[in-house]
């Protein structure tokens, strides 16, 4: 609820447009973040389609296409990544953001 800062993980019902593994991706991250203590709200979408925009106000956040997702913060796409490095690549993000040199 954003009560005392913390990670809020967004994601979507799922729909015919997912295009990646959204329940594994969305337990990896909250796996991932669950002792970051910092207020940030992620976005774990399934579709390119309506994703971003969905999620817009998602600090970050992922969505997935056929094979590949894309990273995006704030609903602006910054790049395009391989549906297997899309967690990872998801997290560096995120400990860039928060000032981490650590893997999460």
């Amino acid at each position: 609820v954003g009560i005392g800062g913390g990670v809020r993980i967004v994601s979507c019902p799922t729909c015919g447009r997912t295009g990646i593994d959204l329940i594994s991706i969305a337990k990896q991250v909250e796996q991932r973040t669950r002792d970051i203590t910092a207020d940030i709200k992620i976005a774990v979408m399934g579709c390119v389609v309506n994703g971003p925009g969905e999620a817009r106000e998602a600090d970050i956040g992922i969505a997935g296409a056929k094979g590949e997702g894309i990273i995006f913060k704030k609903g602006e796409v910054i790049r395009r990544v391989p549906e297997e490095k899309l967690v990872d690549e998801l997290m560096d993000e995120v400990g860039l953001m928060l000032g981490n040199k650590e893997k999460l």
